[in-house]
């Protein structure tokens, strides 16, 4: 199975699925309205200035509506596991053009559904992005207690993983000194989670799947991590 993201006048590969609050009229294919905008999320961006920094707000703003919907979104990432057909969800925006369907390629299926992510068709290429060092780590930082309850599992289940939140909201995840990446609070649910069972704890952590190799983790491509005015972290998704 290979999870692809699309535009509705582009290309599709396997299964079309709709992820627009509105789909387009007389539309075929499945509608998933999951991964929807709200409608007055939607209402605000259509007037909104659309620049950079209402780019950014948007995307924190959908970043907490994923987040408010997590019990529905483990069992979809659950059902995929379970599926072998292709899919592409599709929105309005073309290739390149803003749009909340990159989001959840990058927030759900990158972060849970890593091995099926085939990415956006039509890209020419994943975006290189320069790396801007110094992400600051906040000490007194608070943690959501269902974090904390999985940091505690990890331990008692003899991973001693460490999460540092830093000022963007992001986590820094290492095992025994080893880096696991940079997460947002989405994806650190599903790394915890990961590393309580050893099917997926061998494909997060490189040491496990390959003890023999060096602890330098071949980076494949990196995110940038926004604050409300500059960029502060940059995030690195891990060849496992």
């Amino acid at each position: 199975m290979t999870i692809y993201t699309s535009y509705y006048s582009g290309i599709i590969k396997g299964e079309a699925v709709s992820i627009s609050l509105y789909p387009p009229k007389n539309w075929k294919g499945k509608h998933l309205p999951l991964f929807a905008p709200t409608p007055e999320l939607l209402k605000w961006w259509k007037s909104s200035a659309k620049d950079a920094a209402a780019q950014q707000k948007y995307k924190r703003q959908f970043h907490e509506i994923l987040l408010s919907r997590q019990q529905l979104i483990d069992l979809w990432v659950q059902k995929q596991r379970e599926s072998s057909a292709d899919i592409t969800l599709c929105c309005y925006e073309k290739t390149g053009d803003f749009c909340h369907r990159h989001q959840v390629g990058e927030e759900i299926v990158q972060a849970y559904l890593p091995e099926y992510w085939g990415g956006e068709i039509g890209a020419a290429q994943k975006p290189q992005l320069k790396i801007i060092p110094g992400g600051k780590f906040s000490p007194n930082a608070t943690y959501p207690s269902r974090i904390l309850n999985l940091i505690e599992k990890c331990h008692q289940s003899g991973c001693p993983v460490v999460c540092d939140r830093l000022d963007c909201g992001y986590y820094r995840v290492s095992l025994r000194g080893e880096s696991l990446g940079v997460w947002s609070e989405l994806g650190l649910l599903g790394v915890l989670s990961g590393l309580r069972q050893e099917f997926y704890r061998e494909r997060l952590v490189p040491s496990i799947s390959n003890p023999n190799a060096s602890t330098k983790v071949e980076t494949i491509s990196n995110r940038m991590v926004f604050t409300s005015s500059h960029q502060v972290e940059a995030q690195s998704r891990y060849k496992l």
